[in-house]
């Protein structure tokens, strides 16, 4: 199968799993909140942000050490690549103590994190299964990182479907029963184990190989530039997991824990695109990487333009359709009360846009093996990040500890990284500086014009909702293809579609 068919294949597969996960997390919340109410969703939601921060195996590890797979399976060669995972595996099991010995060490100052009236030795119970529930995953995750290295990232993207529905509908039936947030959470450490089982089982299966337990060839890896590579991406991806994930943290500490119930049911909806996005890029990286490793680098820079396009395009479609529609969805799906300001609106799809028109740059920087480059930006986006976070939170509140992570980012990484990849490119930063200018100003129009339009609906409810969103997508549509229609990077994303729909 070639690089563009298996690329279609897991961005088809994972988009068929995102859309079915999201409709049936969307049920799950629906009985969550109305069962157990928004104190619990504020734990719920404040949790998962704390062991986000600890999340080692999401904080970049793994796109270096599948960086080192893709020219041992380009060569086929099973030796090297049974070799490179028994060295991960040794990698992984450090990252599992670190994680829950930290994660136990942080259980005493959850109090000073938790502004709730909730039972304090319940709220530590269910501290742990979540950290138990983050743990679970690293234990196999050194072998079934070589599915997503030789492109074949939909056997996953099924397997998570199939084992994420059964989750959702034993924990609905659970809470419709019992109420009970304890049982609601066994369930998912249950499912969680059981879906990474299944996962190691296929690695096994379809490549044997991983089981050996004597490599007779010597595995042909620097180590010291290894480790130098987790060294610059562990320092980059902490870093920014605490730019994305100590908002709810802040907003708890600042203004209470019910206040991060309400705003997570405005995120919740930005990280299923979020997730969409990240559907998209994971079924392009390793192709990116197929290609990188051919030393192409015209074509690369080609592409790479191709995919920002992309992102831009998505990313301001997104975008518009949840300032026109986010209120009204939030008033139906849980009623008015939940409904938060539209400063607040704002302040998170700044911090989406950019992420969107970013999400280029790390496909890139992770297939090229550029790491140890940007290890150190992302720490003083962070540090920014907390200090205008208290700031811009006493000044304008909530909205303001949000908007403290798109200045951060913009102040920092977004032109630093444009600068280390086009330098690669050997290509002028100015190019790049100019495109996402371009592209940001015909997103403030897109989002002005459907927002303007919308706001002169005389309907309410769902059938506001339909007529919003068809505004949002005629306008994006006609503005987009006025914008870019004659571009070189258009042409090619629209027969590289054309392509994949007749297949």
């Amino acid at each position: 199968m070639d690089r563009s068919r298996k690329a279609l294949k897991n961005i088809f597969t994972g988009l068929i799993n995102k859309i079915i996960l999201m409709l049936l997390a969307f049920a799950t919340r629906t009985i969550f909140i109305r069962y157990l109410g928004v104190e619990y969703t504020g734990i719920s939601s404040l949790y998962t942000n704390i062991l986000s921060v600890l999340s080692l195996a999401e904080l970049g590890i793994g796109n270096v050490l599948m960086f080192y797979l893709y020219s041992a399976l380009k060569k086929n060669d099973e030796e090297e690549i049974c070799g490179l995972v028994k060295e991960f595996k040794k990698i992984y099991s450090g990252i599992i103590i670190c994680v829950l010995g930290i994660g136990i060490i942080l259980t005493p100052f959850l109090k000073f994190i938790i502004n709730s009236e909730l039972n304090s030795l319940k709220l530590i119970i269910y501290y742990l299964l979540y950290l138990i529930n983050s743990v679970a995953s690293y234990f196999v995750v050194y072998r079934t990182m070589v599915i997503s290295a030789d492109q074949k990232s939909y056997i996953s993207n099924i397997c998570n479907t199939v084992i994420t529905i059964i989750m959702y509908i034993l924990q609905v039936i659970y809470l419709i029963l019992f109420r009970n947030f304890l049982g609601y959470l066994i369930i998912q450490v249950a499912c969680t184990i059981l879906n990474n089982l299944i996962l190691n089982h296929i690695a096994c299966k379809k490549y044997p190989y991983l089981k050996n337990k004597v490599v007779s060839k010597d595995v042909t890896i620097n180590k010291k530039d290894l480790f130098k590579n987790i060294k610059g991406t562990f320092l980059y991806k902490v870093s920014e997991t605490i730019l994305d994930q100590t908002d709810s943290i802040i907003i708890s500490i600042m203004f209470g824990t019910i206040y991060v119930g309400l705003y997570s049911n405005y995120y919740m909806i930005i990280v299923y695109l979020s997730n969409v996005s990240a559907i998209i890029a994971n079924g392009l990286v390793a192709s990116f990487g197929n290609l990188n490793a051919e030393e192409n680098k015209e074509k690369s820079y080609l592409m790479f333009r191709v995919a920002m396009l992309l992102f831009a395009i998505f990313g301001t479609f997104c975008t518009t359709c949840y300032a026109c529609v986010i209120q009204d969805f939030i008033n139906i799906w849980i009623g008015s009360s939940c409904i938060m300001s539209y400063s607040i609106v704002f302040a998170v799809l700044a911090v989406f846009y950019l992420r969107m028109v970013t999400n280029t740059m790390w496909m890139y920087r992770s297939s090229m093996g550029l790491f140890k480059e940007v290890q150190y930006v992302n720490i003083i986006a962070a540090i920014l990040n907390i200090i205008l976070s208290i700031i811009l939170g006493r000044i304008i509140g909530i909205a303001g500890v949000i908007l403290a992570t798109a200045l951060s980012r913009l102040l920092t990484s977004f032109w630093y990284e444009g600068k280390i990849l086009f330098k690669k490119f050997e290509q002028k930063v100015s190019i790049y500086y100019r495109q996402q200018l371009k592209d940001f100003i015909v997103a403030i129009i897109v989002v002005g014009v459907s927002f303007t339009l919308s706001n002169f609906i005389p309907f309410t409810g769902i059938v506001a909702i339909i007529i919003k969103l068809f505004i949002c997508v005629i306008i994006t549509a006609i503005i987009e293809l006025i914008v870019n229609y004659r571009t070189e990077e258009f042409k090619l994303l629209k027969a590289k579609v054309l392509t994949a729909l007749k297949r």
